[in-house]
């Protein structure tokens, strides 16, 4: 395997962050607690409830519908009961959590890891520029021996607001580490947002913690404590929440020693035949040794205590030269590439290890890097080499003031391509994808426009990728989401695109119809609004502007799209409304075409 299949980006507002070689494997024996009602919370006279399904309205402040049933949590607060904060029964460290939101309209709710540090949930929509307080971000500390408007301090804004409509769910992907305390029972080490994910993007990336956020169940930090969901604030619903314990030991290297021999070797050689060149004891396998000149072999030495039974995932690479690695005398890892990984099952115990590394190349350092990962273990670097040379790559960012459009390739979730797309933005931070060869809408998306990096870098492979949290909205096996035009390509003909009154115009004929399909952003923010004028044969047509597992009506003339998670909304008082038609094992929302088509789309 060679350096570039090594090289993984994460692009966002300007920086790129090399993610590492070994990436983020599935667990293995993941310690997994799914908080699926009300008897994984302590008690409580609050307005929670369970339910089976669960609305919203965007323009009614505070209000949520549910369905009495299961696996939702919803909260429904009253006048008479404003609620209380739930409280988990079992309480936790280093964890990974995910769960599902839905936020009502001007709702505001938080999450607290431990019960001590503040994710916030709050109705941000359409905010430009978020602040701690918002949707995602980590909620301030507090400090009331301080001036007024100096009380609050140490708040963490996300990077970019991907905050979705109210009442549409939202995902939210938290991994943490409590802090360490001492034998003495004295803090060593603060508590740690490690990432911070909202609707699929990095929001928080390696926030120190110097204590516990306002609001906190504690004073100041403790090893262990609960989930703690705010319920005194708003209406909001939770469901699919998930938690992933990290609280195993983490396995150790110790009684090292080492031996280096001169010379190429690309298989594990008879050591009673070689002379030694150098040997010595270390106490950390990272410990710098000294190594022959050229070409070489070290042969580390030593045990490897594991805390707990398990299977467990290594992974190995040696820059510049080749690795192997015995455990309790069985290959593991053979001498073959420079990155290998093996699952292995392991015993709790100390049993003994030898690790060879090998430089092949005379012109390079050798390094080595050796990770592990189990059950209860987030991956930790037992080696990380400090002679490799980690680089990436600047990232091409597209500004939106310089270049308001783009062609270009679009790589879809299902690996698809969609080869000619115009991604298009607007000052309110609302953008959209269009794939020109079949007349379709295709993504929507909130936040920053576009990373051209895959395209332009190096010889490029043609693709842009949207920076902000993207909202699928067509199909990109139809022509134009319409039943009468499927999988018809030969008919279509693109007429091209132009500015035109602050939008995008796209013109084309398919089937004797010509169309004008003007989109452009909505001046709250909100989204897109679209108008459909076809001209032609336009009888007995009909048109799909939208499709999903499921259409819900939450009022007369709005539609939300419940599984791609988007409203559309068309004037109420329109002779052309929408009907709500089953085609394919999937729902659509179809109008006539023998007249102009005007909807909004709100995300």
């Amino acid at each position: 395997m060679t350096n570039t299949d090594f090289k993984k980006y994460t692009v966002l507002l300007g920086c790129v962050f090399l993610t590492g070689f070994f990436g983020n494997f599935a667990l293995l024996a993941q310690q997994t607690v799914m908080l699926k009602d009300l008897s994984a919370f302590k008690p409580n006279k609050g307005t929670w409830q369970m339910a089976s399904e669960v609305s919203g309205d965007p323009d009614q402040a505070n209000f949520l519908k549910a369905t009495q049933g299961e696996a939702i949590l919803v909260n429904l607060p009253t006048k008479k009961n404003t609620g209380q904060d739930l409280v988990s029964i079992e309480e936790f460290g280093d964890i990974d959590l995910e769960l599902e939101v839905m936020v009502a309209s001007q709702s505001n709710s938080g999450v607290y890891l431990m019960g001590q540090y503040e994710i916030q949930i709050l109705d941000s929509w359409t905010k430009k520029t978020p602040k701690p307080g918002d949707m995602g971000g980590v909620y301030e500390r507090w400090d009331e021996s301080k001036p007024d408007g100096q009380k609050g301090y140490e708040g963490y804004a996300p990077r970019q607001n991907v905050a979705r409509a109210p009442g549409i769910w939202q995902q939210l992907r938290v991994s943490f580490q409590a802090p360490r305390f001492n034998a003495q029972g004295e803090k060593i080490e603060n508590a740690k947002f490690l990432s911070i994910r909202l609707n699929g993007v990095l929001i928080h990336e390696n926030l120190e913690m110097n204590g516990p956020t306002r609001g906190s169940l504690m004073p100041n930090d403790i090893a262990k404590g609960p989930l703690r969901i705010q319920g005194d604030h708003g209406a909001v619903a939770f469901r699919n929440i998930k938690i992933t314990r990290f609280d195993t030991q983490a396995p150790t290297l110790t009684d090292l020693k080492y031996m280096t021999y001169k010379g190429f070797f690309n298989q594990e050689p008879d050591f009673s035949k070689l002379e030694v060149a150098t040997v010595g004891i270390i106490t950390n396998i990272q410990d710098p040794i000294p190594t022959p000149t050229g070409q070489n072999l070290t042969r580390y030495m030593g045990n490897l205590n594991i805390p707990e039974n398990g299977e467990y995932v290594i992974q190995m690479l040696v820059s510049s030269g080749m690795g192997q690695l015995k455990i309790d005398g069985k290959k593991v890892i053979e001498m073959k590439e420079e990155f290998q990984r093996a699952n292995v099952t392991l015993p709790k115990g100390t049993v003994p290890v030898e690790i060879l590394v090998s430089k092949t190349k005379d012109w390079s350092d050798t390094g080595l890097e050796l990770y592990v990962s189990g059950p209860g273990l987030r991956e930790i670097a037992l080696s990380k080499s400090v002679t490799r040379q980690m680089w990436s790559t600047d990232p091409i960012l597209v500004d939106q003031q310089d270049v308001p459009m783009l062609r270009s390739f679009m790589d879809l979730p299902d690996g698809k391509r969609i080869t000619h797309a115009l991604s298009v933005s607007s000052t309110q931070q609302v953008h959209y994808s269009y794939d020109l060869s079949k007349g379709n809408l295709m993504q929507v998306w909130r936040g920053s426009f576009l990373d051209a990096t895959p395209m332009w870098n190096d010889r490029g492979n043609g693709a842009s990728v949207p920076l902000g949290a993207v909202v699928f909205i067509g199909n990109p096996d139809k022509n134009i989401q319409g039943i009468e035009f499927q999988s018809n390509n030969q008919n279509f003909d693109s007429q091209g695109y132009q500015t035109k009154n602050g939008g995008v115009e796209f013109s084309y004929d398919l089937q004797g119809i010509s169309f004008k399909d003007f989109i452009i952003s909505r001046a709250d923010g909100k989204g897109l609004d679209r108008t459909l004028s076809p001209t032609g044969g336009t009888a007995n047509k009909q048109y799909a502007i939208a499709e999903g597992a499921e259409i819900k009506l939450i009022k007369d003339g709005l539609y939300w799209v419940a599984d791609k998670g988007f409203y559309i909304q068309v004037d109420p008082k329109s002779a052309n409304k929408p009907v709500v038609q089953s085609s394919g094992g999937k729902q659509q929302l179809l109008v006539s075409i023998n007249s102009q088509i005007q909807y909004a789309i709100l995300f």
